[in-house]
């Protein structure tokens, strides 16, 4: 018995561990130098897979469509992830948060070397001026959403739960014109021509009663689409609530492309579509005729096996044409991490991971299944016949390994220890035949065209990804730059380095060129594609910038880096020759770490990609100094054209070594980028001399009443927005043009003052 009692605690232990922690990564080995000589210790894998214990683990992952929504009903009901049927995020901060993606979406941009990679749905007005900043995107021509927007004439931007729309143009007359007032907090928002769409987290639809008859009581994203013709009088024209959180959205032409996430389904009485409501009013899931009030999507899902239930609806939504009916499909994931758009393609990818304790039961029948008795065997096989329907595949494994734990415990005690020593021996061979399984993005690529979405084809590779930004399309190939993370198993002693991966897919999603096991023991900050370049950023003690070659998509090359103090969370094109980097200094504490000190702006030469030089940097404040801009790309202002670059910046003045100090400076920090040398031009200050600001957690990131979020320029005046002020100043020397201030009422769901 006491046997037997080490045994069941063992599993147990597997057990307990497997639910705390979704995946756990596992065995790499590293023996050799980097091919390349760059100083980077290479990993030496030999990599056999064991297809069938493979596909038993993690399935083929191959597409299917379900043929009607009963059949969605079936799959639900029979499958082994976890299904509630009331959820408890219903409403509450830390609940957003939940369902928010796992990594910020920061950093690169992956527009076209030496453009700004804006966007391009602004169209500027008679009268206007065309020479203005647009959001700054990762793909030209594709428009992401944000908290301003301008046409060159006005300015529309976001403060809690008011949308301003300002006159701008000329900034000695800037004024508001009106203001349109949320019960639920704006996100975000699209200009597109006279229409201007505005969405966010719907936190008073709880109190309807429509709401009150759903048992699926999920969160809800508002969907709102007004007439700004006449920008003194607004006027909503669509009024849509999505079922779900929202995960993220791009604007090509007239069309949104807008994806929602459902992680928590119930089944029974309910829809199986998310619900899409239009003026309160639930859609239909039954489209037919002239019928335009309908959601009726495909829903597709894939051969594998659930962890857990996330709905990932993509919504086309036509911002011109209100009365076009919504498009769209639905897909069921295990989760939802990141998005690329192209102008024709839309890539969603997630991570799966193989646990420890799923390969280590498997590897424990194989080993067992020929010594158990014939009855066992009997057992065994009867379980396994039993409908999904009556016994999901989890419950069937539970009875399974119930059966193996009593055949052990049968076992003398030095039978049990010579079973625990080649459970041990085998699972480190599996390790090693299965290691670049067990961490792998999955890579769904769908086309798009207008309201038309359809399904190409999936990929993967091995490693995560840090953001949308390690991944990008160019000509008919996909490119995608992983970590492959720090490996811990209870079968090893020590824990495995991590390393970086850079792959080029075909157009069909087949892997045709690799550059693996890149910096061991650092994992990726930041990537940018340029053309046939890549420039990777990875840190664990300095920042080495990798300069890769993809000219040949079948044989990227390491073609030098270059390592400095810091490290880059950001790097935007100067043009095709020259980088900046933003990200931050670093210095080392009494105990001989690294940590990180003050901002840092660098200058990148990259013109001898096998020499890259640091041309020039620029540091600012101490520990604890913090930008927007490090996590959200679209608070970077750059323009070739100008020089200019601008920066959202709290700075701190540190009373010690290593130690934070109180924040010095709130407000935009502007830099002359001229002859390739950063020179300090002056700062905007957005805290009123030094007032203590109110904080505000908003979008996944920590801000105050007086951090910049965002900046802009018309003609020669700067912009910078924050919770407090509009602020207008001369680009040539920065004087103060005009302060509007952005003022908090409450209100309606929405109304207009003049």
């Amino acid at each position: 018995m006491e046997g037997f009692k080490k045994i069941k605690n063992i599993f147990l232990l597997v057990l307990i561990l497997a639910i705390a922690i979704s995946a756990i990564y596992l065995k790499i080995e590293q023996d050799k130098k980097n091919k390349l000589d760059l100083d980077q210790d290479k990993i030496d894998v030999t990599v056999g897979k064991d297809e069938n214990l493979l596909a038993k683990i993690a399935g083929t992952g191959q597409i299917k469509k379900f043929g009607t929504y009963d059949e969605v009903k079936k799959f639900l009901a029979s499958q082994s992830a976890d299904v509630s049927n009331y959820s408890t995020m219903k409403g509450s901060p830390e609940a957003v948060d939940m369902v928010r993606p796992l990594a910020t979406e920061t950093n690169q941009t992956g527009a076209v070397p030496g453009s700004t990679g804006e966007g391009s749905a602004a169209v500027s007005l008679p009268g206007a001026s065309n020479d203005f900043s647009k959001t700054n995107v990762q793909v030209a021509g594709v428009d992401e959403a944000d908290i301003i927007k301008t046409d060159g004439n006005y300015v529309y931007a976001v403060s809690y739960n008011n949308l301003f729309i300002i006159k701008a143009y000329p900034g000695e007359d800037a004024k508001i014109i009106s203001k349109i007032e949320f019960k639920s907090r704006p996100t975000d928002l699209y200009i597109n021509g006279d229409s201007l769409a505005v969405f966010g987290y719907d936190d008073q639809i709880y109190a309807l009663d429509i709401y009150q008859s759903f048992r699926r009581q999920n969160q809800y994203t508002f969907f709102k689409v007004f007439d700004i013709s006449d920008k003194q009088n607004p006027k909503q024209v669509r009024d849509l609530n999505f079922e779900g959180s929202y995960f993220n959205s791009r604007m090509i032409g007239d069309y949104v492309y807008f994806v929602t996430n459902n992680y928590n389904y119930s089944i029974g009485a309910e829809p199986v579509v998310p619900r899409v409501l239009d003026s309160g009013v639930v859609l239909s899931e039954k489209c037919g005729g002239a019928n335009v009030k309908c959601f009726s999507p495909n829903i597709y899902y894939f051969d594998i096996p659930y962890d857990s239930y996330n709905f990932t609806t993509i919504s086309t939504i036509n911002i011109k044409n209100n009365l076009e009916k919504i498009g769209g499909d639905v897909y069921l994931l295990s989760g939802t991490q990141n998005i690329y758009v192209s102008p024709k393609n839309l890539y969603i990818t997630y991570t799966k991971y193989i646990s420890e304790y799923d390969l280590e039961m498997q590897v424990s029948r194989e080993l067992l299944s020929s010594r158990l008795s014939d009855s066992d065997r009997t057992k065994i096989a009867k379980i396994e016949e039993v409908a999904d329907d009556i016994l999901s595949p989890n419950e069937k494994k539970a009875k399974v390994q119930q059966v193996l734990e009593r055949y052990l415990a049968s076992l003398t005690p030095a039978e049990q220890a010579a079973y625990e020593a080649e459970l041990a021996a085998e699972m480190k061979q599996k390790y090693t035949d299965l290691f670049k399984e067990l961490e792998k993005t999955i890579i769904h690529k769908i086309a798009i065209s207008g309201s038309s979405l359809q399904y190409k084809s999936t990929g993967e590779v091995t490693g995560s990804v840090l953001n949308q930004f390690a991944l990008d399309e160019n000509n008919d190939y996909f490119r995608i730059a992983t970590t492959h993370n720090t490996t811990w198993s209870r079968f090893e002693s020590a824990q495995k380095p991590s390393y970086s991966n850079l792959y080029v897919l075909d157009a069909d999603m087949k892997t045709v060129g690799s550059l693996e096991y890149l910096a061991s023991g650092e994992q990726i900050y930041s990537v940018r594609f340029m053309g046939n370049r890549a420039y990777l950023v990875t840190f664990k003690q300095i920042d080495p910038l990798f300069a890769i070659d993809l000219s040949d998509p079948k044989n990227p090359k390491v073609l030098g880096q270059l390592k400095v103090p810091g490290f880059s969370t950001y790097l935007h094109p100067y043009d095709e020759k020259t980088l900046i980097g933003f990200g931050k200094d670093t210095g080392t504490n009494e105990y001989g770490n690294t940590v990180a000190q003050g901002l840092k702006i660098s200058l990148f030469d990259v013109s001898d990609v096998a020499n890259p030089k640091e041309l020039d940097k620029y540091l600012m404040g101490d520990m604890g100094s913090d930008s927007v801009a490090l996590y959200d790309h679209k608070a970077f202002l750059f323009s070739p054209a100008k020089d200019l670059l601008v920066l959202p910046v709290s700075l701190r003045k540190s009373s010690g070594l290593n130690q934070w100090g109180e924040i010095n400076f709130s407000g935009a920090m502007v830099f002359s980028l001229k002859g390739k040398k950063i020179s300090y031009a002056g700062k905007i200050d957005h805290s009123d001399g030094g007032r203590v600001a109110v904080a505000d957690y908003f979008d996944g990131i920590n801000y105050y009443d007086n951090s910049v979020k965002r900046s802009l320029y018309i003609e020669n005046n700067l912009y910078t927005l924050s919770n407090n002020y509009l602020k207008i100043n001369a680009l040539g020397d920065l004087k103060e043009i005009k302060n509007i201030e952005l003022r908090l009422d409450s209100g309606a769901d929405f109304k207009v003052i003049n």
